[in-house]
C-alpha cells in the first residue's frame, strides 16, 4: 500500500538533480519488484512512499521548520511575525514581541512586549474584541475595544469599523465608520537637568 506525501508546489528546490534523485528513492523491500516512487500527476506533485516508511533523510533536511527565522521575519524590523489567517478564531491574551497581522478573530487583548515596539494590522476580514496596545495600529476590519499606540501612530481605512477608545500620538482616518472616543497623548518632554 502506498502513501502520498503532499509537496507545494510553489516550493524551489535549491538543485533540481536533488529532486529526480529524491523521485527515484526505492524501499529496499520493494528491491524484488523493481518499482521506483515517482512523483504522482494525478496527487498535484506529491512523492509515494510506502506506509510505514520513513521519509527519505535527503527529502526531511529540505523540509521547512516551523518558526524558523528564514521563514517568519519582519525585513524591516528583522523581528519575528505573527499572522492568523482568516477563519481562525483565537480567544485570549497575546504579548506580541513582532508585528502581528490579524485576518482571523481575536477575542482577547493583544499587547506590546514591554522591550520592543511593534506593529498591528488589523486587516478586511480581521476582527478584534479587545485591546489593542502597540506603537503602530493599522485598521482595516472591526475592532471593538482601545487601540492604544501612545506615542505611536493610528491608521483607521475607509473599510474600517472601531467602536471604542482611540489613543494616538498621530492618527490618520480615510473614511472609517468610527464610534470612539478620541484621545491624543502629547509627546513626552525631555527634561533639561
Amino acid at each position: 500500500m502506498k502513501s502520498t506525501r503532499y509537496q507545494q508546489p510553489d516550493r524551489h528546490l535549491d538543485e533540481a538533480m536533488d529532486q529526480q534523485d529524491n523521485n527515484d528513492i526505492t524501499n529496499p523491500s520493494d528491491a524484488n519488484d523493481g518499482m521506483n516512487n515517482q512523483t504522482d500527476s494525478n496527487t498535484g506533485g506529491g512523492l509515494s512512499v510506502d506506509v510505514g516508511t520513513a521519509m527519505p533523510t535527503s527529502l526531511a533536511a529540505q523540509m521547512p521548520v516551523l518558526g524558523s527565522p528564514q521563514l517568519n521575519v519582519d525585513g524591516e524590523s528583522g523581528q519575528p511575525r505573527s499572522l492568523l489567517a482568516d477563519g481562525m478564531h483565537f480567544v485570549g491574551n497575546a504579548i506580541l514581541r513582532g508585528p502581528f497581522s490579524v485576518a482571523g478573530q481575536v477575542d482577547g487583548n493583544l499587547q506590546q512586549a514591554n522591550d520592543t515596539l511593534t506593529s498591528v494590522v488589523v486587516t478586511e476580514t480581521g476582527r478584534v474584541k479587545g485591546d489593542i496596545t502597540a506603537h503602530k495600529i493599522s485598521v482595516m476590519g472591526h475592532t471593538e475595544g482601545i487601540l492604544d499606540s501612545g506615542q505611536g501612530e493610528v491608521s483607521l481605512h475607509d473599510t474600517a469599523d472601531v467602536h471604542g477608545l482611540v489613543r494616538y500620538g498621530r492618527i490618520q482616518v480615510n473614511g472609517a465608520s468610527l464610534n470612539a472616543t478620541l484621545e491624543r497623548v502629547a509627546p513626552s518632554q525631555k527634561s533639561n537637568v
